[in-house]
């Protein structure tokens, strides 16, 4: 079986598939050599029995087989776009590559197909061929050209190029000028490696949970086709609550991470839990639109064209974005939010004011048993699905309890009042951005005053004047029960304190 042999011409070959871009006959093709690997030399088409085998392996193979194929590279001499100077292993490497394009199995991408590996018409693979040599002859010059273009290692080569050419609807001269226009936003990026961690994209310290109830990208599931699932219910937004964890300018910091890190991270993640099925790195996003307010919208524009600047460097990242509830206003927004994006991803939107039909798209995208409650499935809420991405190895968070107390201009104080149920525990922290001066503190006390935990609301000497700082009660507290927190603050003035409660199952066993 680890033969080299001749199969046909690869003109007669590729005569067989129409001009109009889908390769129909590859499918039947496919069933019966599924497991060879292509590659092109000359005008002819060869298979290699390779299975799983590396390129070093490929390699041996073909060396154990040269007698029956007669080649030789000449340095003039070009195969589909291809220089012939790389010897025999970029050959090879060339024929797994052509054969990702091609597709030795059954198509992985069962919708949309046009651009995609399995689905490419003869014009559409040279241009692939031709992208793949040019970032080659970069390499020297410009290695971030493929830095960018080969980023997710849990990305097959194939499906980067296409994802790159498919953002410039395969036009060769668009896609070079859309890699070199990129190169210095993700050289911004590269400097701080992409924000690996919340952390560090957040100011130094993991808010991420609390950050998330405020700015709630929920990362949850897989849709039908295979996308990684992402909710935005913008009713649970508040700048003044994202204030209170970090500065507005570090949402974009935050999408830099979420794109370059977490994304692949749940692709490899899905990919492990079930390696049977085919994920692509391409996200659905549905956001409901429910609550929000022209003055939210005002004030979120100059973050949202920062988020905008990444998802760019990221070309087809988006799978579709499907947004439900669109008040009037929206309208008027649109044309200057689209205007931040890539006419490729400014098409991925799709805009419904009735809530009803925007909840029906989204049934489409997603099973309704694992589309979220409150998006129109049957699924657990995206409330308690941030409270999952905030649990951790140590801790298993069941429920957060979140409220943002305005401490307004005439009152000296602020409370909220939250239950905890029988098996409950919960610890207790305050964000808040509060001045020093405003000599600010808060209590923790159970309904009856019995007990009482204290916390100056003060920066430390490591802590900078003006930023947002946090406080934890050190107790623990247990269910049931009836607790009430309350902010003092003796200045006249108007503040933002967060308070987020973090509530586990307590081992009764």
């Amino acid at each position: 079986g680890q033969r080299l042999v001749c199969c046909r011409s690869a003109r007669a070959y590729r005569n067989e598939y129409d001009d109009q871009g889908i390769i129909e006959d590859l499918t039947k093709t496919e069933k019966e050599i599924n497991g060879t690997v292509f590659y092109s030399s000359n005008q002819t088409f060869f298979s290699l029995q390779l299975a799983h085998a590396d390129l070093d392996d490929a390699e041996s193979m073909l060396d154990s087989t040269s007698s029956q194929l007669e080649y030789e590279a000449d340095p003039s001499e070009s195969t589909n776009g291809i220089a012939a100077t790389g010897g025999r292993k970029d050959i090879v490497s060339t024929g797994i590559f052509q054969t990702q394009l091609e597709g030795t199995k059954v198509a992985k991408v069962q919708d949309r197909p046009n651009g995609f590996p399995g689905y490419l018409t003869k014009e559409q693979l040279e241009i692939c061929l031709s992208f793949r040599q040019w970032l080659k002859e970069q390499s020297d010059e410009n290695p971030i050209y493929s830095d960018m273009v080969y980023y997710y290692s849990v990305e097959e080569e194939a499906y980067a190029i296409c994802r790159y050419l498919r953002a410039r609807k395969f036009n060769l001269k668009d896609t070079q000028e859309l890699v070199e226009s990129l190169a210095d936003v993700w050289k911004e990026g590269q400097k701080h490696g992409f924000y690996p961690t919340a952390a560090e994209a957040l100011g130094g310290e993991s808010h991420e949970s609390a950050f998330l109830t405020q700015f709630p990208i929920i990362m949850n599931g897989l849709t039908r086709n295979g996308c990684p699932l992402l909710y935005f219910p913008v009713k649970y937004m508040s700048i003044e609550g994202i204030e209170c964890v970090c500065p507005m300018d570090t949402i974009s910091k935050y999408m830099w991470h979420v794109a370059a890190h977490k994304s692949g991270n749940i692709v490899a993640k899905a990919k492990e839990e079930d390696p049977s099925r085919f994920v692509r790195l391409q996200f659905v996003a549905l956001v409901d639109l429910d609550g929000l307010s022209i003055s939210t919208m005002r004030r979120a524009m100059g973050e949202m064209e920062g988020c905008m600047a990444v998802l760019n460097a990221f070309p087809e990242i988006l799978f579709s974005v499907c947004i439900t509830n669109m008040p009037r206003f929206f309208a008027a927004f649109w044309p200057l939010i689209s205007a931040f994006m890539d006419e490729s991803t400014a098409s991925k939107f799709e805009l419904y004011s009735n809530p009803v039909e925007g909840k029906k798209r989204m049934v489409e995208f997603v099973d309704k048993n694992e589309l979220a409650s409150d998006f129109g499935g049957n699924g657990p809420t995206t409330l308690e699905m941030a409270a999952r991405m905030a649990s951790t190895s140590h801790k298993k968070i069941s429920r957060q309890i979140t409220k943002l107390l305005t401490k307004k201009l005439l009152k000296s104080h602020v409370d909220m009042t939250f239950k905890l149920e029988r098996g409950e525990a919960a610890s207790v922290s305050i964000y808040t951005r509060v001045s020093d001066a405003n000599q600010a503190h808060a209590v923790l006390s159970n309904s009856n005053k019995s007990e009482e935990w204290t916390i100056d609301l003060k920066r430390n000497k490591k802590e900078e004047a003006a930023k947002s700082f946090h406080r934890d009660f050190k107790t623990t507290l247990h269910g049931p029960g009836e607790y009430i927190v309350t902010v003092h603050q003796k200045t006249k003035q108007v503040d933002y304190f967060l308070v987020v409660a973090e509530a586990s199952h307590e081992d009764t066993s």
